[in-house]
């Protein structure tokens, strides 16, 4: 039995479609944009970090390092938006026709491919760092730092990122 304070609290999915389908779409946008654009500063200021530390190094070498593993992680990052982007489409479709189960088993394929591919990548940029580094454009004096920073960034950060 359901208790008065349980019937009164609006379940996720009442508050899911309330936004979807009742709040207008400017405030709509706003509720479901900002994170993301939060989630972008976020790693805006990561890379900003990064290279600030790495900077006070006061090593050239080191901080060429973080500049030839930067495509390396919008590479990442491009195939995890993939996802995303891809996944959010057949949910918003699925919603407008309230179709609930694909909505989920969609947002689980979506997740479940991210991980998939971000071990993937992880496991292919390991294998082959080496040549990879060397299309980046990494010479002799900068080839060690680089594979060093990869390594915790791509291949032990790129699954659990």
């Amino acid at each position: 039995m359901i208790s008065s304070d349980q019937s009164a609290k609006p379940t996720e999915n009442t508050q899911k479609e309330q936004l979807f389908e009742h709040v207008p779409i400017p405030k709509a946008v706003m509720t479901l944009a900002l994170p993301t654009v939060v989630s972008s500063l976020v790693m805006v200021f990561y890379s900003l970090a990064d290279t600030y530390f790495v900077g006070m190094l006061d090593n050239s070498i080191e901080n060429s390092a973080v500049t030839l593993a930067a495509p390396v992680m919008l590479a990442f990052n491009a195939i995890n938006n993939l996802f995303g982007v891809g996944t959010s489409s057949v949910m918003s479709r699925a919603l407008g026709k309230k179709d609930y189960e694909t909505v989920s088993s969609s947002s689980a394929l979506g997740f479940y491919s991210s991980l998939l591919f971000a071990a993937l990548f992880s496991l292919f940029y390991t294998l082959f760092h080496a040549p990879f580094l060397k299309i980046l454009g990494a010479d002799d004096s900068t080839v060690q730092g680089a594979a060093a920073y990869l390594k915790w960034t791509v291949s032990f950060g790129a699954v659990p990122s």
